[in-house]
């Protein structure tokens, strides 16, 4: 009976942290729309979305350690329970990025703008994206090899933000608003680090599979 009732209670954190991810796709998203349009528009109401995000990840991680008191999971429970607690962290603070893009642009000022650059970042945003999507379908697919694929997505990210962080270097001599030069410079560290926490939720999946790490 003790076993049953924690598998349930392991299957319905797991469905929690699953719901969360899709929250976060749809942040993705939204911040992948707002970049193609070079950061046009106001990209939405983003207040509160932050907060929201980061108390429901919290509500996760405690259940997670109140699980562990209530029950004595066997290792590959403990392991279960031990990625969610992870993974539930790395798509908050995936989240939470997405919030800082939009902002980003709040700040930047007016000015003349690089269209490559903002087709640079753009592209970024989608690569970041569907690294973090790979990451998520990893976890949720319980699949190893994919897992272990996020690494090579994510150096196509990386080498995107190496570009990004060039053009925006030699971009104050061509009549660009000089927001737009930190702003660019910002905004890719911030989708770089979207792209780590799709491979970290890759890497946690690995571990929680094989016991080991990648």
């Amino acid at each position: 009976m003790l076993r049953a009732s924690l598998r349930g209670e392991l299957d319905e954190m797991n469905s929690r942290v699953l719901d969360l991810f899709g929250c976060v796709e749809g942040n993705l998203s939204e911040m992948v729309g707002f970049l193609e349009g070079g950061g046009s528009g106001s990209g939405g109401s983003r207040d509160g979305r932050a907060e929201r995000l980061k108390m429901r990840g919290g509500e996760i991680e405690d259940d997670c350690l109140l699980l562990q008191a209530r029950h004595a999971p066997v290792a590959c429970d403990l392991r279960l329970v031990r990625a969610i607690f992870a993974v539930a962290s790395h798509a908050v603070r995936a989240g939470v990025l997405c919030e800082h893009v939009f902002r980003a642009f709040e700040f930047s000022g007016d000015g003349p703008r690089r269209r490559d650059l903002d087709e640079k970042i753009a592209r970024m945003a989608r690569e970041a994206r569907e690294v973090f999507r790979g990451g998520m379908e990893t976890f949720e697919d319980r699949d190893v090899r994919k897992a272990r694929s996020l690494k090579e997505m994510d150096e196509v990210v990386d080498l995107l933000c190496a570009e990004v962080m060039g053009m925006a270097a030699d971009g104050g001599g061509l009549s660009v608003s000089p927001g737009q030069i930190s702003q660019a410079a910002l905004v890719a560290h911030y989708l770089e680090r979207i792209a780590d926490h799709g491979v970290d939720i890759g890497m946690r999946t690995v571990f929680m599979v094989e016991g080991e790490g990648a």
